[in-house]
């Protein structure tokens, strides 16, 4: 399998604590993965230590395959944390500055601030951008030297609605293109919209699961009204001893898959328990995650 980003037990503390703590990260080509995490989980300093702004203590990287890192991130775009400007000139003169690096041609300039949606900003000065400008600009500069691989740190942070959308839009325009992604953002429900695997980062350990294994974790649950909730409890557990639920009075929620809702119906009123509803209740993404990290 062609590894874009492959991580071996990456390892970064910061004095005692563990920001990174054996990181084994798999990044394919054309994949859009999504960093999932709290603050101070590890996500940034994980990016970092990827576009080498950050050295490991333990661990090793492959980037397309190769150790040949300093080679390699050539390929790479990026956009961490907030990203630097020349304040007082215009956006295209900005991206002129930065071009330099990447030989990119005026026109190719153009096309790519059209691209985000700040083409028309003509000589209006960097500092006076709204936060979502600047946003924009960052993501521009990271798409100069057309890179395989964009690594981003809340791309959509300050956007409004439609301008969620619209990098989204260009997100997947670019992924359609061959164009692969690492996107760290806290707008879970939006990254939920593109992602095709996940990072989840929690004290500086990372878990992955692929988008189709997280809609099966994320999948409807089953919520059940009775008249005795200590003793529907009592009878699931003799009768379905691999369920997992709990119960809030005569409620029943049930997380776990259920193959046949007839049976566990039968089941409980066969035992003497009045069952006044059964009903579906799907659980949505952030929810997952939300449960998955804790509050």
């Amino acid at each position: 399998m062609e590894y874009v980003i492959e991580t071996d037990a990456l390892t970064k503390k910061y004095g005692e604590k563990f920001a990174v703590n054996k990181m084994s990260v798999h990044v394919k080509k054309g994949d859009i993965y999504g960093l999932i995490g709290k603050n101070g989980a590890g996500k940034t300093t994980l990016m970092r230590l990827i576009l080498g702004l950050a050295t490991p203590d333990f661990g090793s990287i492959k980037l397309f395959g190769s150790e040949n890192l300093n080679a390699e991130r050539k390929k790479i775009g990026s956009l961490i944390e907030t990203p630097a400007f020349y304040k007082n000139e215009t956006a295209f003169e900005n991206m002129k500055r930065f071009s330099y690096l990447a030989e990119t041609s005026e026109d190719d300039i153009k096309h790519i601030l059209d691209l985000v949606g700040i083409g028309d900003t003509g000589a209006k000065k960097v500092g006076s951008f709204s936060l979502g400008m600047k946003q924009r600009l960052g993501i521009a500069i990271a798409l100069l030297g057309k890179p395989e691989l964009l690594v981003l740190d809340e791309p959509i942070n300050g956007l409004d609605p439609a301008g969620i959308k619209e990098m989204r839009d260009l997100i997947r325009n670019l992924n359609s293109k061959g164009v692969t992604f690492m996107i760290s953002s806290h707008i879970l429900d939006e990254l939920g919209k593109i992602a095709t695997n996940y990072g989840i980062a929690e004290d500086g350990v990372l878990e992955e699961i692929s988008a189709s294994e997280l809609a099966e974790k994320s999948r409807a649950a089953l919520k059940i009204t009775v008249d005795d909730g200590a003793k529907a409890a009592a009878v699931l557990r003799a009768e379905f001893s691999d369920l997992i639920f709990n119960t809030d009075g005569n409620t029943v929620d049930v997380s776990s898959d259920v193959k046949d809702v007839s049976e566990v119906n039968e089941k409980l009123v066969n035992a003497g328990v009045r069952v006044y509803e059964l009903k579906n209740e799907s659980v949505s993404f952030e929810d997952f995650f939300i449960g998955r990290l804790g509050k």
